[in-house]
């Protein structure tokens, strides 16, 4: 059983940003949302608002498309294009996809790239951008968190793009780094006890 974060792992990009731009140029007169976003980013960068809430000041975009399920697989029917070819080689059916990105994006993909893989994720309401009750974003120690309520204490293999993930690594056998889409062994020094 091998555990795979997504974004910048088995996709290329980061979906989140990638999905957000694609509904701005869906409706570009939302153009004036960018700076919305903007102002929450930069009080993300300094910490005044956490991850989570900058994520649901992004994802209050959704509220301007009613039909987000349709919009989701246009994205993907375009984007489907940037998940790494290595993925289709490695891919199990009892594989484990855990990322910080929202399930009313991934699920689509995760469907059409591996119907039988596990998706871990972020909770997030398609129509109104908010975490669910009770969620939190399913990043660094919180993926965790969300593994162990699904019962999941091992893994064979491990595949992330980012230091973020360690927590989840430590819970693989192997580990490996993925760099615009390559594959190496990720550094010993961080499992080292």
């Amino acid at each position: 059983m091998n555990i795979y974060d997504f974004d910048k792992t088995i996709y290329r990009n980061d979906c989140c940003y990638k999905f957000y731009f694609y509904l701005i140029k869906q409706k570009p007169k939302l153009f004036w949302h960018i700076f919305k976003v903007g102002y929450w980013g930069f009080l993300k960068i300094i910490r005044i608002v956490p991850l989570k809430k900058f994520k649901e000041k992004l994802f209050s975009i959704v509220k301007y498309f009613p039909d987000i399920k349709n919009t989701v697989k246009k994205f993907w029917d375009n984007e489907i294009i940037n998940i790494n070819e290595w993925y289709f080689d490695k891919r199990e059916k009892d594989d484990v996809i855990c990322s910080a990105s929202p399930r009313f994006i991934l699920d689509e993909i995760v469907k059409r790239i591996n119907i039988d893989a596990t998706l871990i994720c972020s909770e997030i309401d398609e129509k109104t951008g908010l975490y669910l009750d009770g969620f939190e974003n399913c990043k660094g120690e919180q993926k965790v968190v969300y593994l162990k309520q699904h019962n999941y204490t091992f893994f064979n293999e491990g595949y992330s793009d980012s230091n973020s993930d360690i927590p989840m690594l430590k819970m693989c056998k192997k580990r490996y780094r993925v760099t615009k889409g390559k594959i190496s062994e990720f550094e010993k020094k961080y499992f080292e006890k």
